[in-house]
């Protein structure tokens, strides 16, 4: 799904040049490139669309129109302050994951966005650390300092983490953690759609301060409860 969708982006482009996917020269890539760096995309973005044009062109024999390409060098996130979704962008990345149709990629995404987690509390949860009702929700996680953390979920995130579960029936014991995934592996999820846990965090933080709550009244401490994914 994502490799068509970004052929078809290529090929929009490529109408608006004069060319088609048919006729389209090294130029044209290079051209392409350089335009969404220009439009401000992520460089994850950016080498997402490259690598599905490449793939493209190689299936094709064009194999001139991929070489040499420069692409854009993604930005050390350890020297850049994260930026917040704007509403459009949130949309359109849970829009994105949702078509994809991977329960557990959305359950991630969907969680990240309406809970603030870190990364690293995400994927030490467990399924005893939910607490879900039919109008209210909430899950506790381990923070820092070995404290705990109960934060209230949305219904959409509540629905979302319900439906990925309902697919995990083996991970009914909580003493398996031979499938936990990796904080890594989430790293990467999100990275190929074009996103950073930082930002997830900071978004929902960012909406938070928005509507006039305290950050700070989700930290308060509770009894020892964990999930796992």
């Amino acid at each position: 799904m994502t490799y068509k969708r970004e052929i078809e982006e290529f090929a929009k482009y490529l109408d608006g040049s004069g060319t088609n996917l048919d006729g389209y020269a090294r130029s044209d890539i290079q051209q392409y490139i350089n335009w969404l760096a220009a439009k401000g995309r992520a460089a994850s973005t950016i080498n997402k669309s490259w690598h599905a044009i490449k793939k493209f062109s190689r299936y094709h024999k064009k194999y001139e129109a991929i070489e040499d390409i420069r692409l854009v060098k993604p930005k050390d996130l350890t020297e850049v302050a994260p930026k917040a979704l704007s509403r459009v962008e949130e949309n359109r990345l849970i829009r994105e994951v949702d078509r994809n149709g991977n329960k557990r990629d959305y359950a991630i995404v969907m969680t990240l966005l309406h809970t603030g987690l870190r990364v690293s509390e995400l994927v030490s949860l467990n399924r005893d650390s939910i607490d879900f009702s039919e109008r209210k929700g909430e899950i506790t996680v381990i923070a820092k300092g070995n404290k705990e953390r109960t934060v209230p979920v949305s219904a959409e995130a509540r629905r979302a983490i319900e439906r990925y579960l309902e697919e995990r029936p083996d991970e009914l014991n909580p003493c398996n953690y031979n499938n936990r995934i990796s904080v890594r592996t989430v790293q990467r999820i999100l990275n190929d759609y074009g996103c950073h846990p930082h930002i997830l965090r900071h978004t929902y933080i960012t909406k938070l301060v928005r509507e006039g709550i305290d950050w700070g009244i989700f930290s308060s401490c509770r009894g020892i409860r964990v999930w796992k994914w």
